[in-house]
Parts: C-alpha cells; structure tokens; sequence
C-alpha cells in the first residue's frame, strides 16, 4: 500500500531516520527519535511507528547484528542416558534370552559372580 504525503508538509519518517542513520550508524532507536522530535518539534511523531521504520531503515542500510540463533535446551545427562537404554532395551528385548540369563543368575549365585564369570568366558575366547 502506498504512503500518503502528510497533510502537514514533505516530512517522511522514514527517510529522515535512514538520513539520520547514514550519518551516525550508531545511533540507538531512542536517540533518533529525540533527534525527530527535535528537528521536527511541528510533527506528532509515534513512538512505535518510529521503532518500526528505525529497524527496517537498519536492515535496508546493512547496519543490523547478526542474526539470531535459536536455543536448543540440552537434556540433562541423566535422561539421554535413560532414554537411550530404554530404546536399546526396547528393541533388543529377547525372552528366551532373558530366560537364559534368568537360570544363569540362579547357577551363578548373584549377579556379580555372573558378571565375573562372563568375563571369564570373553577373556579366554580367542578370536
């Protein structure tokens, strides 16, 4: 949609804040906006229309930061772990085997003299 000329006088907002930014690229958007008020005390000038001309007078002027990069949140280390062992588990889930691991644990006493004797048996397999 075209802008209409202000019934006021030849003043366009957005031409003067990219006049004001060729000058000074440094200036903030508060500081162009009392720079307006005072170069055109006649003009009622808004303040949010002034924000909104003064960032796009940045982008077109090549004087905007850099952009902005989206924060992934990491999971705690804890819960990568669980979410990993459960996808394992659930994927890699054997009921004979398990059921073989069950009489193993019954013969072998406790779990760590299975573990030990598991161990064992990978020690002396030779490839």
């Amino acid at each position: 949609m075209a802008k209409k000329k202000s019934a006021k006088g030849d003043f366009n907002m957005s031409q003067e804040i990219r006049n004001l930014l060729e000058e000074n690229p440094k200036l903030s958007s508060r500081e162009v906006l009392e720079q307006l008020q005072t170069r055109f005390p006649e003009q009622a000038i808004n303040k949010n229309s002034c924000n909104v001309a003064f960032s796009h007078a940045r982008r077109r002027l090549g004087i905007r930061g850099g952009s902005k990069r989206s924060v992934k949140m990491k999971r705690p280390a804890a819960a990568r772990a669980a979410r990993v062992a459960t996808a394992a588990s659930a994927e890699s889930v054997n009921i004979t085997l398990l059921k073989a691991a069950r009489k193993f644990l019954a013969e072998a006493g406790s779990s760590s003299a299975a573990i030990s004797a598991i161990q064992q048996v990978e020690a002396l397999q030779l490839s």
